[in-house]
């Protein structure tokens, strides 16, 4: 057993990007994580960096990130640069292996993605925590945990519905597949414990103009073991953010509750405050992922969503992509993964 003192000391900890995502994340290592210090930040925004630096008292900042990941004083770090970045961050991380949490998505494409499996499978050990952290929402695992039990018999099916307020512009099928949607891909295989087969992606563009562009999403999914699934994400709802899944079984069904504000009855009417973003809806996930990213650093035993959840969300959601812009449905092949992926 490791001398307590060794697995108290704090983690410490750089962080990429100080957008919205960057700040939540720092901010939350630094006020509700205990065993954990930042001591590195970077961004390309310099003014943007030092507000973030200045409220989390980091030591170091860097517009560089490539600096930050090789900086001695650094022991791991969390990516949440924009996507297009996260790819080869995380493998620059494990170039000169440091534990990495990226943000959503582990890359822009099943075969980027896999280049990191690989790498990591390499090296031996698993040093790479993507962040899909509905495996951490309250709620969610509720659910879970009552499929898990066994009180629901077999699951027959799963359904997800991903609401946004509004978009500040027009996102193309791809975008929303690849950065919205691939948390509810990831949700409809970890929820369920099985792998999906073959998908129907089909969207209502925002005009007939732009028929790339999509306002809306609907996802049909097949599993292995021959369960169903659906899946809608719309971009533009106009009134807020919900995330809600459904299971259905032989003997019942479970479905979370994204509404947490109180029911008010007031002048005839019965209405709850609609959270306006992510960053509301999941506020307690983002504290507990991070939270137990850093106490899996301490004891050496790696967990939450891995390189090949990664991997296998953006397999499923390349096919989704596929079969949106042709109009069919499309296989999804999902390889054997390596034993250490394994979750016990």
């Amino acid at each position: 057993m490791r001398d307590k003192q060794e697995t108290a000391r704090q983690i410490r900890v750089g962080v990429i990007g100080a957008g919205g995502m960057g700040e939540r994340h720092a901010r939350n290592l630094t006020h509700e994580v205990a065993a954990a210090q930042v001591v590195a930040l970077s961004d390309v925004d310099a003014a943007r960096l030092g507000v973030v630096a200045a409220a989390c008292g980091v030591t170091h900042t860097f517009t560089d990130a490539d600096e930050l990941i090789r900086h001695s004083d650094v022991e791991a770090v969390l990516i949440a640069a924009p996507d297009r970045f996260h790819a080869a961050l995380t493998q620059a991380c494990l170039a000169v292996g440091k534990p990495v949490l990226c943000e959503k998505p582990l890359a822009l494409s099943a075969a980027e993605a896999r280049r990191i499996v690989d790498a990591e499978v390499a090296g031996g050990r698993r040093l790479v925590q993507v962040g899909l952290m509905r495996e951490y929402d309250p709620a969610h695992l509720r659910v879970k945990q009552l499929l898990d039990s066994g009180a629901l018999g077999k699951v027959l099916a799963f359904r997800g519905v991903h609401i946004n307020g509004g978009a500040l512009s027009w996102r193309t099928v791809e975008d929303v597949i690849t950065n919205s949607a691939v948390h509810d891909l990831h949700s409809a295989r970890w929820m369920m414990g099985d792998e999906i087969v073959r998908v129907y992606a089909s969207h209502a563009p925002y005009s007939a103009d732009r028929p790339d562009t999509a306002r809306l999403v609907l996802i049909q999914l097949h599993y292995r073991g021959g369960a169903v699934g659906h899946i809608e994400c719309n971009m533009e709802a106009g009134y807020g953010y919900e995330v809600d899944v459904k299971l259905t079984g032989e003997r019942g069904s479970a479905e979370t509750s994204s509404l947490q504000s109180a029911v008010v009855r007031r002048d005839n009417q019965r209405g709850q405050w609609i959270e306006q973003d992510w960053l509301q809806r999941f506020e307690t996930a983002y504290i507990h992922e991070v939270r137990e990213w850093i106490c899996s650093l301490q004891v050496g035993a790696p967990t939450g969503p891995s390189a090949w959840d990664g991997y296998a969300s953006m397999l499923v959601a390349d096919a989704c992509i596929a079969s949106a812009k042709s109009g069919q449905p499309v296989d999804v092949d999902i390889p054997e993964m390596a034993e250490m992926y394994r979750r016990t």
